[in-house]
């Protein structure tokens, strides 16, 4: 169980702190909930509301050395971004549903060369940035002891 003042991950939201831990309504026997403020993107500034009893989209923050592997596996070198919208389109749903963050530097290097190369991004690709980078890259500040900040110059001279 994770306690007030905790720093956590929420796969869809990214690096939470834990606010409270309350029920919904004032009645007898009411569910707990942790209520978690993300720290980073479009969701900051926001509360969830997640079940006591529910935590599956919930984990502890990453290790630093964890954080120093996926820096420093970050892939570089080839073009990496997916030509065809159906399957970037997949790939990035899934991405996001899942939590998955192993895939997150594949793809945002790929909008990263995609933008050098062109000077610009599709919607759906500045979407996915938008909520992608934020999730990922609070994860590796938060386990770096870093600044937000400083996680993009870093990943992008490995």
């Amino acid at each position: 169980m994770f306690e007030i003042g905790n720093v956590i991950c929420h796969k869809r939201s990214g690096v939470c702190r834990v606010m409270d831990i309350a029920p919904l309504s004032s009645a007898e026997n009411a569910p707990l909930y942790y209520v978690l403020q993300p720290l980073y993107g479009e969701d900051k500034g926001t509360l969830l509301r997640i079940p006591t009893s529910n935590t599956v989209s919930l984990s502890q923050v990453m290790s630093k050395e964890d954080a120093d592997k996926i820096v420093a596996a970050w892939p570089k070198g080839k073009d990496l971004y997916e030509t065809d919208a159906k399957k970037r389109k997949k790939d990035y749903e899934t991405a996001i549903t899942t939590g998955d963050i192993s895939m997150f530097p594949t793809l945002l290097e790929g909008i990263r060369q995609k933008k050098a190369k062109e000077g610009h991004l599709s919607s759906m690709d500045q979407q996915f940035l938008s909520r992608a980078q934020p999730i990922i890259y609070g994860m590796l500040a938060t386990a770096l002891n870093v600044p937000f900040e400083s996680i993009d110059p870093m990943v992008a001279s490995c």
